[in-house]
Formats: structure tokens, sequence, C-alpha cells
């Protein structure tokens, strides 16, 4: 069986409560070590603000994301702050509760929506991780921003091949696609939708096919590479940019058959200091950690490049859901698509000014096309709180928050 997204012929009227029904999706990517934040928060607040070089890659998209400048969060002393600034991000705990030896880890905003709005979809959530490091330099609390309790870790997948086996199941060896399964159904089907669904089913079989050919490709340069200086687990693309996208892809196909309506990806695991190769951005492996710590402007841009690099990705997911259309609007007009870092100036380790883009509306709860600043004011509790609303739990409290965040809500 292969799911298959809304298509017209599921809904007997179009009309804005058939919009207003779909199913609502929330993501979470997650960046370590902070930004640079010169070159990532604007100056100007409101409608009007300017794209900053770090965030150039959104600025097609200005309509359909909202900038946050001044959240912060509250370090507890007792653990290491990368460790806390990751696996504290979305905790439900605040600072001053101690819950995992001395972590303020428990269940995370994820898995409280997971819980809401996971109860119809086969999977609850669906974690992911683009660490293809293969040296245990760090522990789970680097890594891992997705929690079912407190101490307990939702381990996120890394390999591409196993997030597919997880979506689609694994087919017979004989079979060389889930799609050789399911075409003469879907050829069938088609011959009985109205031109707008065959185009759309169209659509998203080539989609499926792709992603699924993408990960064959990997698997086969992977084997053709022999072993490399830094081995990688069989089936992750050799570039890292090709690497991101295909985990938003697979991300993306489980939303569209609403597989999952609740995500975390991690880009890169806090404070691992194993060089990085950013294919197209340098020439040489760079250690992100390393660089947010050595004096210099060179060391600066640098830093500045990948922030570059980490939005694009994140502009490639959010600008591909505004593309797929789903009832009266599109994918991302149903989803909320959040880009950010429990850090933020990995330089001085300070939890201020954390970086945070927030894109689509979740089917009209959401304002989008600002810039707000908060100058320190706001704990970034309040902006989880008003997601937690938006998704209608009527719940007053998070973490640390000191009221919903109204400004966002419609």
């Amino acid at each position: 069986m292969l799911g298959l997204p809304l298509l017209e012929a599921m809904t007997p009227a179009r009309s804005m409560a058939a919009v207003a029904n779909s199913p609502k999706r929330l993501a979470f990517f997650y960046i370590p070590n902070g930004v640079v934040q010169d070159a990532w928060h604007p100056e100007k607040t409101g409608t009007d603000f300017e794209f900053t070089s770090s965030l150039e890659p959104l600025r097609e998209l200005r309509d359909h994301v909202s900038l946050f400048t001044g959240l912060d969060r509250e370090f507890r002393g007792g653990t290491g702050v990368h460790a806390q600034a990751a696996c504290s991000w979305l905790s439900s705990s605040p600072p001053t509760e101690a819950l995992d030896g001395a972590f303020p880890t428990n269940i995370t905003l994820d898995q409280l929506l997971a819980g809401e709005l996971g109860t119809n979809s086969p999977l609850p959530s669906l974690e992911l991780s683009c660490n293809n490091h293969t040296n245990s330099r760090e522990t789970k609390y680097f890594e891992t921003v997705s929690w079912l309790a407190p101490g307990y870790a939702s381990t996120p997948e890394k390999d591409p091949r196993e997030v597919w086996h997880r979506l689609f199941g694994k087919p017979n060896p004989k079979d060389k696609s889930v799609l050789d399964l399911v075409l003469e159904d879907a050829k069938r089907l088609k011959r009985e939708l109205g031109t707008n669904d065959q185009s759309k089913l169209e659509e998203y079989l080539d989609s499926v096919r792709s992603v699924e050919s993408r990960i064959e490709r990997a698997t086969d340069a992977a084997e053709q590479r022999g072993a490399p200086p830094m081995a990688q687990p069989q089936g992750i693309p050799e570039h890292r940019d090709d690497y991101i996208r295909l985990m938003g892809d697979l991300m993306i196909l489980a939303f569209q058959q609403d597989i999952t309506r609740v995500s975390t990806l991690l880009i890169d695991p806090e404070r691992w200091d194993t060089p990085r190769m950013y294919h197209g951005v340098f020439d040489q492996p760079q250690n992100h950690h390393v660089l947010t710590h050595t004096q210099g402007d060179e060391a600066k841009e640098k830093l500045k490049k990948i922030d570059h690099f980490h939005v694009q990705q994140f502009a490639y997911v959010v600008e591909k859901m505004k593309s797929i259309r789903e009832g009266e609007g599109t994918l991302l007009d149903h989803s909320a698509i959040l880009l950010g870092s429990g850090m933020g100036d990995g330089r001085v380790h300070d939890y201020n000014n954390l970086p945070i883009v927030l894109a689509g509306n979740l089917g009209g709860k959401l304002k989008s096309g600002h810039h707000w600043n908060y100058e320190g004011k706001r704990p970034l509790a309040d902006l989880w709180l008003a997601l937690l609303q938006a998704t209608d739990n009527q719940r007053d409290r998070f973490a640390d928050s000191t009221g919903v965040l109204k400004d966002v809500l419609v």
C-alpha cells in the first residue's frame, strides 16, 4: 500500500471549511552552536524588515515567514551549556525544574503536539537527524531535541534508507520500487479522477519515485567510493545539502500522506568537533564549533557562510511545501515549520536573542510576513505556548512562559 495526498475527490465540496479542517503539521529544524548575531537579526521590525545576509535565501518567501529577535532561554547550572541548549530547546520544564540529573528535560513540545495531533496518523511523530558522524564524541544530550519524558530521548533516525523503510515498509527484494507494487492500482485510480486530481496524483508519484531514486543513487555511490576518509552509513548522500534536503523531502512525503503530523530534524549536533564538509561553500572541511571560538574576521565570515547554508536548506523545504497544492491552499498553508537554535551566540555561550524563523500559518492560525523584536523581554516558551494554542490546546503555561505570544496568533 502507498498513502495518497489530499485529493479533490476526497472532499465532496471545495470550501474554506474543508481547508480549515485539513490536518495541521508542525516541524522543528535545529541548528547547533548559535549564529552570527549581526548577520542574522534584521534591524527593522514589522512588515517592512530587510533580510540580512544570513537570511537572504528566504527573500522570495517573505509573505510566508516570521522572524523573531529577543526571545531568550535561561541556562541552568550543573550541565554543559551546549548539551542543555539542544536537549532543553523544546522542553516543557522550566530551568528551575531538574528532573533528569541536573538537566531540565521533560516531554518536549513536539511530543505534546504528537499526543494530540498524531492520534489519527500511523506515526505520532517522526524524528530525523543529519548527524552522519560515526564517532560518538558526545552524549545523547548534544544531539537529541525530542524527549518522551525526563531522561527518555526520542532517538532520531539518521539514514534516509531507514526512514524510507519506516514510511513505506521494505518491499520484496525482487521488486525494484515500492511504486512497482501499486502501479496498476494507481493507473486504475487515475482513470476515475478529475483533471486536477490526475495532475496532482502524477506529481505525487513522481515525487515518491524521485526520493526513492536519490536514495538508490546515494547507496550506489557509497559502494563505488569504497572506504572514504570518514566512514559514512550506506545510503547517505555525499554532499551535505543533498543529505539535508533528502531528509526534508522524506518529511514532506510523510506529511503529504498523513503518516505523521509532527517532525523534528536535527541539522547537526551541538559542539561536535569533527570537521564537517560543506560542499559548494568551502574547499576544506570546517569545524563549526571551533570557529565560534576563533577570533578574527576570517572565522566570522566562515560562520556567516555556514548560517547562510543552513537557511538555504530550510528555504528549500519551505518552498517545496509551498508548491504542493492541498485543498484550496498549500501544504505550507496548513503547517508551521520552524528553524532555530537553543543557543544565541556560540562565541559567548549565551541563550539570548535565539535565532528563530517560523514559516507557514497553520491553517490560518498564525500571522506571517513580520519581524518581531522583544529585546530580551520574552522567554522562548511564550512562542511554544502560542504554537500549542494555535493547535487548539488551551493550556496557559509552558516551561518558564510568562504568557502566550499573542503577536503571532491570528
